[in-house]
């Protein structure tokens, strides 16, 4: 029986592939290529023998009877850390101060106009320039 369903979606597959081909000018190339992944999928599950061992794991009691068991340890596991409770460390966090915030850069000292030409006075022609420019655009 899982050889017969096994060919079945392999067939199945091949004919989504060739829809997808087909409907290629209709629906767009999007809608095609997933559509034809999706029946490549069922062609490579069913070559590689996913479709029969899924039916037989379906059509078996003792693997539903492992599956039962396997739910059972799942939720005796989650239940068994929740009735641990939360562990004795407490949890550090940093509580950060809104009223306190710097900024991240301080802000440059402001040079009054006397000082700026002290300063220009001994410095090269270059940085003249520059000063003059940045002054003529409104740039202290």
């Amino acid at each position: 029986m899982g050889t017969l369903i096994s060919i079945l979606v392999a067939v199945l597959g091949t004919g989504m592939v060739g829809l997808a081909i087909r409907e290629l000018r209709t629906k767009g190339a999007a809608a095609s290529m997933q559509m034809a992944a999706f029946g490549l999928l069922l062609v490579g599950s069913s070559a590689v023998g996913l479709v029969r061992f899924v039916t037989q794991l379906v059509f078996n009691p003792l693997a539903w009877v492992g599956v039962g068991l396997l739910s059972l340890a799942g939720v005796l596991f989650v239940v068994g850390q929740k009735l641990e409770g939360p562990s004795d460390k407490p949890k550090k966090t940093k509580e950060v101060d809104s009223s306190k915030e710097k900024p991240a850069v301080e802000p440059a000292p402001k040079r009054k106009g006397k000082d700026k030409d002290k300063a220009s006075a001994g410095g090269d022609d270059d940085f003249d320039d520059i000063e003059a420019i940045l002054r003529k655009h409104g740039i202290d």
